[in-house]
């Protein structure tokens, strides 16, 4: 995301029509954990608890944590060009969670043929980058207004699916993105997992279930 004019911008791509999963919907950067994220070192800024907490967070434990910050860092420059974090000299990365904090958990309904447990992130693009497109998966990429975004969905200019219109909702309540980072440090994240009912009448309805607990 990057400060812009009336809020906050996000980047969105437009997945490319012949992808199994969701074609033609705008989602973030991302991708999926791979077995090489898992041996990237990991090294987070803050105190010494700092890990067991932020995979509590994750629901996850701490070597999936660094797996999914890492998966998160390299989809992002493999999809966009942009470099979120610094780099050490045998390949780890820091990362600074206040700077990169987890915003929210989301599960695929089980009705799906794919499934996906899903974390999300947020960073501010680092300043002297350019975010450009640079994965075959998407045909188009911008930078929108959260809330513009929002406007155009509602008005069904733009496809998304839950958890990505859910996050721009979210980002268009602030002002700018420090505020943002600030209050997304405190957002309590839980596994988020949409879950489908029939009426008697056959109308659908959607809830929100959390995943691990069943509860609403």
């Amino acid at each position: 995301m990057r400060d812009g004019d009336g809020g906050i911008e996000a980047w969105l791509m437009r997945r490319a029509a012949s992808m199994a999963f969701v074609p033609l919907m705008h989602v973030f950067p991302g991708g999926r954990v791979e077995a090489r994220d898992f041996d990237v070192k990991v090294t987070f800024v803050g105190p010494d608890d700092q890990r067991s907490r932020l995979a509590g967070r994750a629901s996850t434990d701490e070597a999936e944590l660094g797996a999914l910050y890492a998966c998160a860092v390299r989809e992002t420059t493999e999809e966009t060009g942009v470099v979120l974090v610094a780099t050490t000299a045998d390949g780890g990365m820091i990362v600074d969670p206040a700077l990169m904090p987890i915003v929210d958990h989301w599960v695929t309904p089980d009705v799906e043929n794919y499934r996906y447990d899903t974390r999300f992130f947020a960073a501010v693009l680092p300043e002297g980058q350019e975010s450009r497109l640079m994965t075959t998966e998407a045909d188009h990429a911008e930078w929108i207004l959260a809330s513009t975004a929002v406007e155009r969905f509602n008005a069904g200019e733009m496809s998304m699916v839950p958890p990505t219109i859910g996050m721009l909702q979210y980002l268009a309540t602030f002002a700018d993105c420090e505020s943002m980072l600030a209050n997304a440090a405190a957002r309590a994240v839980v596994p988020l997992l949409p879950v489908r009912a029939i009426r008697e009448d056959g109308r659908v309805e959607w809830s929100l279930t959390h995943d691990t607990q069943g509860r609403p």
